[in-house]
């Protein structure tokens, strides 16, 4: 028996178990299993804290596929980061378990004596999770191909993706800031740096800015000064508009001693970041460039010197789901886009997409796709179709992968603060979703009584704080939790 047949019927097994024990045949068909739990839902969803908002709401058995509760189930509604869901389980189906994108050093030129009359290329392979170690790993490979200098450029090549960075309908003023990081083919660090501010030698005087890696690539414009012991912080930081320009506003206690950095920023054109930040670590590991950075794109009769793989496709979603990562989602979009209609768009990703919906008996009606992580207000997906989604991969041979790649409520990810001493924690695993007036979560749930449960709740035009609607989410799942079927 191969092990995807195992696992299904051991899951089959289980569940044929639930359904002889806790669903007699002495409970008519008229008598629900969990008779309160229509009224219990309606009662938590008319929190006065929800007034005016409106709330898409679905449960549904995975042992026999009835709907448990509904609530505006097929209305389509903004799902933010909910987005998720989908391009991490198209990329599972299209791409596997086993994919990993490939980030490449090619040579063209003549070389003698360790000395290459030429340029060098680093090639992009959509690698949302490149980092600075990996780029030091490239340049020990170069030197190690016995090149020491380089009379040439370092050529960035990140025409695997189109060179739109940004995705369509994304707030501009989102832009300087780690969760709307550029789009591009060749990334490093996800494409940000951290801004830390520290106190001067006294107030009056210019607060202390530095960057996490230092880096020639940004430039500061630091206007922060240092204010008395004691005060309050105020702190503004963003980066001037399609400039590599870091400005610091405002001012900082002179005890002030940050734990974190203020901001991680984002860079202008990363494929430049990297390309730029590649020379340096060249120059440490000992290979010279007599050159500069440029963009480009590598000639067929290059040959290639250096090669890093990224991590495992299984591994990259837990990276993707876990703290909800923009830039891998819309890394995995543009991949999908480049390796099954080889177009490196986010249209072609999202062509890929609409196709594995269509193949999962999603209803076309309510769902539109704009992006891959939830961050556009034009995304929309009906809760039907979410718990369709997740019922589809509830049965999938990689099932695993995805359920280990979910935050799980009270333990890790962004349900890490969620729900924890209570039946939800380390039961409940669900993607969130949160942008304004938005919050949304998805994902399994099991009953005290034992039985698998899928659900998807979103939370739409709700003037409360995100704090209030997430805490009416959590009673839900925790109800949820506690549920056993009404006694015989």
């Amino acid at each position: 028996m191969t092990p995807l047949k195992t696992r299904n019927t051991v899951r089959l097994f289980f569940l044929y178990l639930f359904i002889i024990t806790a669903l007699p045949c002495r409970l008519s068909a008229d008598q629900p299993r969990y008779p309160l739990l229509s009224s219990a839902m309606e009662s938590m969803l008319s929190d006065p804290v929800l007034v005016h908002g409106i709330q898409g709401v679905r449960v549904e058995s995975l042992a026999d596929g009835s709907v448990l509760y509904e609530k505006n189930g097929d209305l389509c509604l903004l799902p933010a980061s909910n987005f998720k869901l989908l391009v991490a389980s198209a990329a599972l189906e299209s791409l596997g378990p086993d994919y990993r994108m490939q980030t490449a050093v090619y040579e063209k030129g003549k070389r003698a004596q360790g000395v290459l009359e030429g340029d060098i290329f680093l090639v992009g392979g959509g690698d949302p999770v490149l980092g600075w170690e990996d780029l030091r790993s490239l340049a020990k490979q170069v030197k190690k191909a016995g090149i020491n200098r380089i009379k040439g450029n370092v050529v960035a090549d990140d025409t695997l993706f189109d060179d739109v960075r940004l995705g369509i309908g994304w707030s501009w003023d989102n832009e300087p800031y780690y969760y709307s990081a550029q789009i591009s083919a060749l990334n490093l660090r996800g494409n940000v740096a951290d801004v830390w501010v520290r106190p001067g030698i006294a107030p009056g005087a210019p607060a202390r800015v530095e960057l996490t890696p230092s880096i020639r690539y940004l430039g500061i414009e630091n206007l922060c000064k240092t204010s008395a012991a004691g005060s309050q912080p105020v702190i503004i930081v963003d980066r001037l508009r399609g400039r590599n320009t870091v400005r610091v506003r405002g001012s900082v206690p002179l005890d002030y001693n940050p734990a974190s950095a203020e901001e991680s920023i984002t860079v202008e054109d990363p494929a430049l970041f990297a390309c730029r930040s590649f020379i340096d670590i060249l120059m440490e590991e000992g290979v010279t460039v007599s050159g500069g950075a440029v963009r480009g794109e590598k000639p067929k009769t290059a040959g290639r010197v250096a090669l890093h793989n990224s991590p495992p496709l299984s591994q990259m979603l837990a990276m993707l789901l876990k703290p909800s990562n923009n830039l891998i989602a819309e890394c995995l979009l543009k991949n999908l886009g480049a390796n099954v209609k080889k177009d490196g768009s986010t249209a072609a990703g999202g062509q890929v997409m609409i196709e594995f919906m269509k193949k999962i008996g999603a209803d076309m009606t309510a769902i539109a796709i704009t992006d891959g992580s939830g961050l556009a207000r034009t995304n929309y997906i009906s809760p039907r179709n979410l718990t369709l989604l997740l019922r589809y991969i509830y049965w999938h041979p990689h099932y695993k992968i995805f359920l280990d790649a979910l935050p799980v409520a009270g333990v890790d990810g962004t349900l890490k603060k969620r729900m924890a001493g209570t039946p939800a924690e380390n039961n409940v695993r669900a993607k969130t979703g949160y942008v304004s007036r938005v919050s949304t979560i998805s994902g399994y749930v099991t009953t005290k009584g034992g039985e698998p449960l899928v659900f998807s709740i979103m939370m739409n035009n709700h003037l409360c704080s995100n704090r209030e609607a997430v805490a009416v989410q959590d009673r839900i799942l925790e109800y949820l939790s506690n549920l056993e079927p009404a006694s015989q």
